[in-house]
C-alpha cells in the first residue's frame, strides 16, 4: 500500500523548516466544514502516520494552523474547529495521529448548539466482524447489514430526545430508508462527502448524517408507522442492552 507524504513547509528549505509525514486517510463533507476559496481542504478527519518523532513535529505545526499537502492536495486544520488529535502506535518505531472532529464521530457527541443531527458514522472493522458473527445465526447473510444499521441508529439516538424503538428489524429498516434519503451520504456525491484511505484504519465505508430535526423527526414518525408493525409481536422477548453498549468501540470514542 502506497502512502504518499504529506509535508508541511516548502521542500528541501535549507533552514530546515520542513515536517514531513505519510498521509493515510481522510474524509472530507464540504457543506458541514467548507474549503477555502483556493480550494485548501478542511477534513472532518486527517490520518497521517512516520517515525515518533516525525509524527509529534508534524502535529505541533499541524496544530498551529500551518497547512499540510500532499502531491495534488492541500489540508488546513482550524483550532476554532475543535480538532481532537488520537496518537497510536501501530508497531514499534511508527507513530499514527488522526485528528478529527468529535463531535461527528464520537457515539455521544458534545453540547450541540445546532438544529440537526449530524455524525459520520463509520464503525471499526472489527466492531462490525464481531456483531456478525453474533447476529449470523438468526439473520443469515443480512447479519452484516443488520450490525451497520445497530451503528447508524445508536448515533441518531444518541443525537435525538425523540424515541427510536428498541428493535433490530425496525433499525434494519430505519437504515435502509435514511440510506435513500438527501440528507445521508455514502460519497457518491465527492462534494458532499469524499474520503480514501479508511481501509489502512480498519474501518468500514462511511455514512455522513446532515438532517434538520425537524426533518428526521417527521422521517421517524414515518418510518415507525410504515415499519414497526410489521416486527413487534405480542409475545415477550428479552429486552436488548441499551444502544450505548451494544457498541464497545475503542476507536474515536468518547
Amino acid at each position: 500500500m502506497h502512502f504518499p507524504q504529506l509535508t508541511i513547509g516548502k521542500k528541501n528549505d535549507p533552514k530546515g523548516r520542513t515536517f514531513s509525514v505519510h498521509y493515510v486517510a481522510s474524509m472530507q463533507a464540504g457543506e458541514l466544514v467548507a474549503p477555502t476559496s483556493n480550494g485548501t481542504i478542511r477534513p472532518v478527519l486527517l490520518a497521517y502516520a512516520g517515525s515518533p518523532s516525525a509524527v509529534r513535529a508534524f502535529t505541533v505545526n499541524l496544530r498551529s494552523g500551518l497547512t499540510a499537502a500532499t502531491s495534488d492536495r492541500r489540508f488546513e486544520l482550524l483550532r476554532s474547529l475543535g480538532y481532537r488529535y488520537q496518537l497510536t502506535s501501530p508497531a514499534p518505531g511508527q507513530s499514527l495521529a488522526i485528528a478529527y472532529l468529535p463531535d461527528l464521530f464520537h457515539l455521544q457527541p458534545g453540547v450541540q448548539d445546532h438544529d440537526t443531527l449530524r455524525f459520520v458514522c463509520a464503525p471499526p472493522r472489527w466492531w462490525l466482524d464481531q456483531q456478525e458473527a453474533l447476529l449470523v445465526p438468526e439473520l443469515g447473510p443480512l447479519a452484516r447489514d443488520y450490525a451497520l444499521a445497530m451503528a447508524f441508529v445508536a448515533r441518531l439516538d444518541a443525537r435525538t430526545p425523540l424515541p427510536i424503538a428498541n428493535d433490530p428489524a425496525f433499525h434494519h429498516a430505519l437504515f435502509l430508508d435514511a440510506l435513500e434519503e438527501p440528507w445521508a451520504a455514502t460519497g457518491d456525491d465527492r462534494g458532499v462527502f469524499a474520503f480514501d484511505g479508511l481501509d489502512a484504519l480498519g474501518l468500514a465505508s462511511p455514512v455522513l448524517c446532515d438532517v434538520a430535526k425537524t426533518a428526521f423527526a417527521d422521517f421517524l414518525a414515518a418510518a415507525t408507522a410504515r415499519h414497526l408493525p410489521r416486527h413487534v409481536t405480542s409475545g415477550l422477548r428479552p429486552a436488548p442492552p441499551p444502544l450505548a453498549t451494544q457498541l464497545a468501540f475503542n476507536f474515536l470514542t468518547a
